[in-house]
C-alpha cells in the first residue's frame, strides 16, 4: 500500500455533488461522463496504480472507483461522494477474469473485490501507511501491527496472485546487477 496525497475534486464532481439528491448510485447510472472522469481521475493522482495492491491501473476498464468508507453502509452514506476522504481507485481485484473464468477460486479475489463493505483499519490516505507493511523476497507481505494485518486480512493482499506478481517484481531486480539491494531492499521495505 502506498501513501495517496489526494488532489483537488474534480469541478465536474463537485458541482454535481452539490445538487440535490446527489448520490453514487445515480452518478453512475445518469451522469457516466462525470463519473468516467473522476475514475479517471483518481487514478491519474494515485500514479495509475491500485490503492491496495499496488498493480497497474489504467483508469479505464478495470479501475473501480473504491470507497474506504463502504458506501452500502448507511453510517457512512454522507461520505460516498467525499473526493478528498472517502474515494480512491482500486484494480477490479480479480473479478473480471473470475466472470469469465468461474474456476478461478475466491482466494485469489483481492483488493476492492475482497474488501466488499467491509471498513479497513489502514488506508493508503494515511501518510504512514507504508511503514505499516513488510515484504519478503518470496513476495509476502506481512502487517507490522495488528491494523495491518486485519487490513491484510480484508483487503485479501496474501492472494496467491498477488503474492506471484510482488515476487515477479523482486525477482526483476535481479537483472540490475549493479543496484545496492541492501540499501533498495530497504526503501521498498523488503525483508531478506
Amino acid at each position: 500500500m502506498k501513501y495517496i496525497k489526494k488532489s483537488s475534486i474534480p469541478p465536474e464532481l463537485d458541482s454535481y455533488r452539490r445538487t440535490s439528491g446527489a448520490n453514487y448510485q445515480d452518478l453512475y447510472d445518469n451522469h457516466n461522463d462525470i463519473w468516467e472522469y473522476t475514475r479517471f481521475s483518481l487514478a491519474e493522482e494515485q500514479g495509475f496504480i491500485c490503492c491496495y495492491c499496488g498493480q497497474r491501473i489504467t483508469g479505464e476498464t478495470g479501475t473501480q472507483i473504491e470507497h474506504i468508507f463502504p458506501k452500502g453502509t448507511a453510517a457512512y452514506e454522507i461520505m460516498q461522494l467525499d473526493y478528498e476522504t472517502n474515494l480512491i481507485a482500486s484494480c477490479d481485484g480479480g473479478k473480471y477474469k473470475r466472470r469469465i473464468n468461474p474456476s478461478i477460486p475466491p482466494s485469489d479475489l483481492h483488493c476492492d473485490t475482497k474488501k466488499s463493505n467491509n471498513p479497513i483499519p489502514v488506508t493508503p490516505l494515511n501518510p504512514l501507511c507504508e511503514e505499516k507493511f513488510l515484504f519478503n523476497i518470496d513476495g509476502d507481505i506481512l502487517g507490522v501491527t495488528p491494523d495491518a494485518e486485519a487490513t491484510i486480512e480484508i483487503l485479501n493482499l496474501k492472494s496467491p496472485i498477488l503474492k506471484n506478481i510482488r515476487k515477479a517484481a523482486i525477482d526483476a531486480y535481479s537483472m540490475f546487477p549493479s543496484i545496492d539491494w541492501k540499501a533498495e531492499y530497504e526503501r521498498l521495505n523488503i525483508k531478506d
